[in-house]
């Protein structure tokens, strides 16, 4: 594996955006996804120089978290030796520190940190273990993370501190109530000094709610001997103080039950676990979603699909709007969005890239720009002060978009809010480790998007280019590509006149999405004209065609296909028609006086299957005014629809449909039978409208 020419510089981009050690590792996960799925522990020397505590994670699954509690640094762990100097990488089961038993391989690197920092883990599930180049790249983000570290610890209170505390020590004697305690113990219970004292006395440093609770406990040390840990609160002039007292009954002393032990001030241990142990779960909380915006991009089939799930994922922090927009020939060039409405996005349209604007910015000094509210705004953007009252975003964050390709377009991704909102130096990290993951997904999605318009463009040009006008009646066409999937699907249509003057109109399905099916459906469309001059009989046209297909399949097996089709041909003056179909949805007819009713047709196999297979066509009068449908399966055949349900949205549709005129009624039909969802296969529709005389 190569390392990106740049991949150094994004890591360095990142780092310089994190605030503290809990920050660190996330902003390795944002700007080291060429690596893979990497995860990341930042595992942090202590004060007193011989314990280590994790201090960051990020993208790591939870069998591989390292636990969060300090780990003495001659333990012998890898991370210990890794903290001592000592490089560690390995591949399969063996775990870096204490973490549950291994369950599945990855490749784990310890990395040391200079001056003594502690350690930096990187850890890659699956099979591939870290590669020469990799170790030499993760080695080189080590030393970078060192470069940060010496700047941020000694300001960071993320850390936590072990250090000498003072015990209490005491002697309860539960059968005269009374303790005999030192200096230290007196000092924590609000005693006069240390000396004997009324059990009350103690007590009555305790809080008053908690007083039955420690009633209860005083009654079970009286009943069963044992060694006890209490966590208890005091009162005292500075506020609440949480106590912990570890005490033992070993027996009855001449029929007194007498107890020993000693109490530590826990106070700033509590708050400290507490502060740490919040940050903890705000950091896995944005892991989470750094795993959802993953596996989003993955499934993205296009640009427009990732900003729409950029933007799903994003919204619980206050985003609902994203663009993504390049700088081409020194301009903003868009490249999608989600969520903005059109005026706003012509206003960021072919923007002078020296202008000065956050998504400008961010393209031109690639580096990250937070703007949190219209004040914000004004202050570095005072141009905005007289159009900033009419924006109805608040807040804005826009971030430059890493590329692999060094060649590439920079991008940028501007984030946009509903209200203002104070972006933290988690919220840094956090949109900066998203935006890496864009990053990755942008290049494949764009070349998603180029595929797909080419494969359109194909499917486009193997259509008719127009339609004939004909006599006494309407026609019109539409084709919607399916929403998934570059490649071109086999649904077509023709309509053209025959000799005689009479309307043939053909629609079909060839299976298959791809340039073999493309190419094949414009076999299928060329023999059928060319069948026409010989023939306007449609049971003719079918059973010509069906031969030349099933040749083909016979003669490359490997490469054969079947299609469906269905041929009509009218004369349009009088309405005379004739129908065959070959595996095809029949054709449906709407009238005012029947409605909507599908065309009784004879229905045989598909073409390519059987060379002898025989087809019917069948007469039909159409009624002056009447609608006449022929479709493709992509608007009866839906994932999740009842097939009830698909047709009756699609007769609806059709019987609105007389209202509005040939060009608008197609796309409404359209619309109507996908019930706002996006189309799972792609849509052909040919629609005949005879002229009233009424």
């Amino acid at each position: 594996m190569n390392v990106p020419p740049d991949a150094l510089d994004r890591v360095r981009t990142a780092l310089r955006q994190a605030c503290s050690p809990w920050e660190v590792s996330a902003a390795l996960a944002g700007s080291c996804a060429w690596l893979g799925v990497v995860g990341w522990a930042l595992i942090l020397a202590q004060e007193d120089g011989s314990h280590l505590f994790p201090c960051g994670i990020s993208g790591l699954p939870p069998v591989w978290e390292p636990p969060l509690r300090p780990l003495e640094r001659t333990g012998g762990w890898p991370v210990c030796l890794a903290a001592l100097g000592q490089l560690w990488t390995s591949h399969g089961f063996e775990r870096p520190y204490p973490v549950p038993l291994a369950i599945a391989p990855a490749a784990a690197a310890a990395l040391p940190l200079h001056k003594s920092q502690g350690a930096l883990v990187a850890v890659r599930p699956g099979t591939e273990p870290f590669g020469d180049v990799e170790q030499t790249f993760l080695s080189a983000v080590a030393q970078e993370v060192s470069d940060t570290l010496t700047g941020l610890l000694t300001e960071s209170k993320a850390l936590p501190q072990l250090r000498q505390v003072e015990r209490g020590a005491f002697t309860l004697d539960l059968s005269r109530n009374e303790i005999v305690c030192d200096r230290v113990f007196a000092g924590q219970h609000l005693l006069p000094g240390p000396g004997r004292h009324a059990l009350t006395a103690v007590l009555a440093a305790l809080p008053a709610t908690d007083l039955p609770q420690a009633q209860q406990l005083l009654g079970r040390l009286r009943q069963e001997p044992g060694t006890y840990e209490v966590v208890y609160r005091v009162l005292g002039p500075d506020g609440v103080r949480t106590l912990q007292a570890r005490c033992s009954r070993a027996g009855d002393v001449r029929d007194r039950v007498v107890l020993a032990g000693h109490v530590t001030d826990i106070t700033r241990d509590m708050d400290d676990a507490a502060s740490r142990d919040d940050r903890m779960q705000r950091q896995m909380r944005r892991t989470e979603q750094i795993r959802a915006l993953a596996s989003a991009c993955a499934s993205a089939g296009g640009t427009s699909e990732l900003a729409a799930a950029a933007c799903d994922v994003l919204a619980v922090f206050g985003a609902d709007a994203i663009v993504l927009a390049e700088a081409a020939d020194e301009r903003v060039r868009i490249l999608t969005s989600h969520g903005q409405r059109e005026r706003h996005l012509d206003a960021l349209r072919d923007v002078a890239l020296s202008a000065r604007t956050p998504l400008t910015d961010a393209l031109r000094r690639h580096r990250a720009v937070f703007v949190a509210s219209h004040d914000a705004l004004i202050a570095a953007y005072p141009h905005y002060a007289n159009s900033a009252p009419r924006l109805e975003r608040q807040a804005w964050a826009a971030v430059p978009i890493p590329l692999s390709d060094p060649d590439a377009n920079p991008a940028a991704c501007m984030l946009s809010f509903t209200r203002p909102h104070a972006f933290t130096a988690e919220d840094h990290a956090l949109l900066i480790a998203a935006v890496g993951l864009l990053g990755r997904a942008l290049d494949r999605c764009r070349t998603w998007d180029a595929e797909h318009a080419r494969a359109l463009a194909l499917q486009k040009g193997l259509l008719p280019a127009g339609l004939p006008a004909l006599p006494g009646a309407e026609l019109g066409a539409f084709y919607l590509p399916a929403a998934a999937g570059a490649y071109a699907g086999g649904d077509w249509y023709d309509a053209f006149t025959t000799r005689d003057g009479r309307c043939l109109l053909a629609i079909g399905d060839v299976e298959g999405h791809d340039t073999h099916a493309a190419s094949l459906m414009g076999r299928v469309r060329t023999a059928i004209r060319a069948y026409a001059v010989l023939t306007d009989d449609p049971a003719e046209l079918l059973h010509h065609t069906n031969r030349l297909l099933t040749a083909d399949n016979d003669s490359d097996p490997g490469r054969a296909r079947t299609a469906t089709c269905c041929i009509v041909v009218l004369e349009p003056a009088t309405g005379h028609a004739r129908c065959a179909t070959a595996g095809h949805p029949r054709p449906l007819v709407h009238t005012k006086e029947r409605g909507v009713r599908e065309l009784a047709t004879a229905t045989g196999l598909s073409l390519g299957i059987f060379a002898d297979s025989t087809y019917r066509s069948t007469r039909h009068q159409l009624a002056d005014g009447a609608q006449l449908l022929l479709y493709t399966d992509g608007l009866s055949d839906r994932p999740g629809i009842q097939p009830r349900r698909a047709r009756g949205l699609l007769h609806n549709a059709l019987r609105e449909a007389a209202a509005l005129p040939v060009d608008t009624a197609l796309p409404h039909i359209t619309d109507h039978c996908l019930d706002g969802s996006r189309a799972a296969d792609d849509c052909a529709l040919l629609l005949l409208r005879r002229a009233s005389t009424a």
